[in-house]
């Protein structure tokens, strides 16, 4: 056999160092020499992928590396939920050099980011399993950016047919709001890292300062102006690496965030006036001899990293993103600093002094309205409860009053106009918007009440508790709806019940929480179904922050419910559960389905089992495996304690393991044969 180039060798050796103690390739079992050897090369690939993405150390990186039986076409999952972003990472390896993609792979992929999108957690392996509650987090949060990446050691070419597949993946994505992108790494980017010597290659910067100054004492530093254009160029080549010394990453969809990039867009000219600027720290700083004036220097920077404006540069690379054009003319404010003469930690002090000033929100200003200071009076004086205005004051306990902040949920819930709840779920800093479109002024005017107020707090945490119920006994999109549509169903609440007396200190409250609650489950249902057959491809957290959308699903929804009748069952494949539950395993055993010894693996069926048994499954992996054994009554040999169970009574001794009360559990919906389908799957293949 031909042996590799030698840059591909000096790729395999970088591999070998860096991630052969931490790739997991214990799923591989009796695979020959050779192909074991390929499979490492291409895990570990994917963890020098992520790691480079992330900036994480290589044992955090393999813990992404999710490749094998059962990984639905995906090879590694990164997730970084302080910006938010999620990473889709598909690899392909060649000793040649000459990796490329297939359609078939892209298709596989395809259909595993539809199970990602959809919450399909439990058709992924264990070694998803471990990242779930991340990716589901990450997913939910307002501002998430996804990126499909993939990881070829070959040319960064991909056929058009192939292209087309992957843009179809990512478009599906972007439905209805542009949240994803797809990026394809080629072997000339992985040598740039092996030969940086270190993964995740330094930053080395040129910039040309516009009006700029010089300190020279005590330290050297240069300050001055900067096109935005340049500033998101750094970003592009450098991404997250930028921020190396800083105490966090960029934050993405922030208040902050969210305001820089409103400048950008509207009144670029006016962003240098409205920011802060950026603070960047660097091991080397040279002028050049070009750019002589004061008016233009250029500089070559080395080691470079912002540690103050991380949410400056990515806003301004997402703004240059969206629209170049309209944010090209803005300008910022940038210091450099040289480290070179500094004393020890010196960089340390200027990262937690720049990063340590008191931040003002837009809803501190709130404290200063005449509203929000006749309000805490009147729930003071009408109610004998505690209004909380001021950021940093305690909230009070539920049943003793509430905070402008759930108070402004609750009243968006109640408002006639659906996209209310739309922008209540895009983000807090949208509630305290001010002008003529703002939200605040509609929300909190000067006829509103105390006793409005709190009975529209005790509404929405009703509904709110009770649709969290709802979520966990719903599967797969149908989950999906219940967790994050939960403004919606709030707010369709709000209008099926009469609230024009709520301002009646004799009304009987309790009654309408009552009638609020008998409501809850059909308007979900109906909710549902007109997602699924409105959007039925669309990425259900962004639906439910499209105002235009949730205005389309109110009105369908209301006018359902009026004309009476249930809501239609959702397309899911027909089951019939109760003979499955009661005859997989013997028609497994009677079939000889599944041979003696063959190793299991358990996947949490629900969100709330996933959450209760992920960390206690993390501490010792035996408890997620089991061995099948030809039996009737007791057909796994559950690794964690040499015993045999049924899949049933197994899963809920697990539960009880985990303080979880236990209810009915279908077990066989819980171990899977990896690479061909749970017990209830393979049980329902032999029955035909």
């Amino acid at each position: 056999m031909n042996k590799p180039p030698i840059k591909v060798r000096h790729m395999i050796d970088r591999l070998e160092k860096d991630f052969r103690p931490f790739i997991d390739m214990s799923d591989l079992g009796q695979r020959s020499v050779e192909d074991t050897i390929q499979e490492f090369r291409t895990r570990a690939l994917t963890a020098m992928t992520i790691q480079d993405l992330t900036d994480c150390s290589p044992e955090e990186a393999a813990s992404g590396v999710i490749d094998g039986f059962d990984d639905q076409g995906i090879d590694g999952i990164a997730v970084d939920l302080g910006y938010p972003h999620l990473w889709i990472v598909q690899t392909k390896w060649s000793d040649r050099g000459r990796a490329t993609l297939e359609q078939q792979a892209v298709l596989k992929l395809h259909r595993g980011v539809q199970m990602l999108r959809d919450g399909e957690y439990d058709e992924f392996n264990s070694k998803f399993q471990k990242l779930a509650d991340l990716v589901d987090v990450a997913i939910g949060t307002p501002g998430l950016r996804v990126t499909i990446v993939i990881a070829l050691l070959g040319e960064a070419r991909i056929a058009a047919q192939v292209r087309r597949d992957l843009d179809r993946t990512v478009a599906q994505l972007n439905e209805p709001s542009p949240l994803a992108d797809l990026e394809v790494r080629g072997f000339d980017d992985f040598y740039r890292i092996v030969e940086s010597g270190v993964t995740g290659a330094k930053v080395d910067l040129n910039v040309r300062l516009e009006n700029y100054g010089h300190l020279t004492e005590p330290y050297q530093a240069y300050y001055g102006t900067l096109p935005v254009v340049d500033v998101a160029e750094w970003y592009t080549e450098y991404g997250e690496r930028l921020f190396a010394r800083n105490i966090r990453h960029s934050l993405g969809l922030t208040e902050v965030n969210h305001q820089l990039r409103t400048t950008l867009h509207d009144e670029p000219e006016h962003f240098w006036y409205f920011n802060n600027g950026i603070t960047v720290l660097c091991k080397g700083l040279e002028k050049t001899y070009r750019g002589s004036s004061t008016l233009a220097g250029d500089f070559h920077l080395t080691g470079v990293s912002v540690v103050n404006g991380a949410q400056t540069v990515k806003s301004i690379h997402e703004a240059q993103r969206i629209d170049a054009e309209k944010s090209k003319a803005g300008r910022v404010w940038v210091r450099l600093i040289s480290l070179q003469d500094c004393p020890p930690d010196f960089d340390n002090s200027i990262t937690q002094a720049t990063n340590t000033q008191n931040q003002v929100e837009a809803r501190d200003f709130v404290s200063l309205d005449e509203n929000q200071i006749r309000l805490r009076r009147d729930f003071a004086l009408s109610l004998q409860k505690t209004y909380v205005v001021k950021r940093g004051e305690p909230d009070p306990e539920p049943e003793n009053g509430c905070s402008v902040v759930e108070a402004a949920r609750a009243l968006a819930c109640a408002q006639p106009d659906a996209s209310f709840a739309a922008r209540a779920k895009q983000d807090s800093a949208v509630l305290w918007e001010t002008g003529p479109q703002g939200t605040y002024k509609a929300l909190f005017n000067s006829r509103l009440t105390a006793h409005r107020t709190w009975r529209s707090v005790l509404l929405y945490r009703e509904i709110v508790g009770h649709l969290q119920a709802e979520a966990d006994d719903r599967e797969g999109r149908a989950g999906l709806v219940a967790t994050h549509g939960d403004l919606l169903v709030a707010h369709l609440v709000f209008q099926q019940l009469d609230l024009k007396d709520a301002d009646d200190p004799d009304v009987d409250w309790p009654d309408r929480l009552s009638m609020a609650v008998d409501l809850i489950g059909g308007t979900l249902d109906w909710l549902t179904h007109h997602v699924e057959t409105a959007y039925g491809g669309g990425f259900i957290p962004s639906v439910f922050r499209d105002s235009q959308r949730c205005i389309t699903l109110a009105s369908l929804v209301l006018q359902s419910i009026d004309a009476g009748g249930d809501a239609p069952e959702t397309s899911e494949p027909e089951q019939d559960t109760r003979q499955r539950r009661t005859n997989a395993v013997i028609v497994l055993v009677d079939s000889g389905r599944i041979a003696d010894g063959a190793a299991l693996e358990f996947r949490p069926g629900t969100g709330p089992e996933r959450v209760a048994l992920s960390p206690w499954l993390a501490e010792d992996p035996r408890r997620a495996q089991a061995t099948w054994v030809n039996n009737r009554g007791a057909p796994l040999l559950w690794a964690a304690d040499g015993r045999r169970y049924s899949p049933s009574g197994l899963a809920k001794h697990m539960l009880r393991q985990v303080g979880v009360a236990t209810k009915a559990v279908q077990g066989t919906s819980r171990w899977y044969l990896p690479g061909e389908g749970s017990l209830v799957q393979l049980a329902n293949e032999v029955r035909g």
